[in-house]
C-alpha cells in the first residue's frame, strides 16, 4: 500500500510538472483591418475659413458633396486638404468644368488627394460648375 501512495503521489507530481512547462496556446488573433485614412481639412465658404477632420473616403466624398450642393446655391467654396498641403509649390492650376455636379464631386476629390487647393463655383447662365485646382 505504501509503495502505490508513493507511485500515485509521485506520478501526480510528475504530472503537475508537466502541464506547467508547457507552452500557452495561441489564442486566435483577429483579422487585421485596415485603418481609414484621416483627412484634415480646411475649407471656407465665401471667404470664411474653418476646419473639420474626417475619417475615411466615404466621409470626404460626403463632405465634398455637401460643399458641391453649398456652390450651386451661389456660394464659392474652397477645400484643401492639410495632409498633402505644402508638398509641392508648383504652382500649377488645372481647370474643369461640367455640368454634373457628381463629375465635379469626383474630380474635386482627386485633386484634393492628389493635394491641390480646389475651389468651386457655380455659374447659373451657363450652368456649370467651375472647378479650379492650383497647386
Amino acid at each position: 500500500m505504501k509503495k502505490m501512495f508513493i507511485t500515485v503521489a509521485l506520478f501526480a507530481v510528475l504530472g503537475t510538472l508537466a502541464t506547467s512547462c508547457q507552452k500557452e496556446t495561441l489564442t486566435e488573433l483577429s483579422p487585421v483591418t485596415a485603418q481609414a485614412e484621416t483627412y484634415l481639412i480646411t475649407y471656407s465658404v465665401d471667404g470664411v475659413s474653418m476646419q473639420t477632420r474626417l475619417n475615411g473616403d466615404e466621409a470626404l466624398r460626403a463632405f465634398l458633396r455637401r460643399l458641391t450642393a453649398l456652390a450651386r446655391q451661389g456660394h464659392r467654396v474652397t477645400v484643401r486638404n492639410e495632409n498633402t498641403a505644402g508638398q509641392a509649390s508648383t504652382k500649377e492650376v488645372v481647370t474643369y468644368h461640367t455640368t454634373s455636379e457628381d463629375d465635379a464631386n469626383e474630380w474635386a476629390e482627386k485633386m484634393v488627394r492628389d493635394g491641390y487647393d480646389v475651389t468651386i463655383t457655380y455659374d447659373d447662365k451657363t450652368g456649370e460648375f467651375v472647378c479650379i485646382a492650383i497647386k
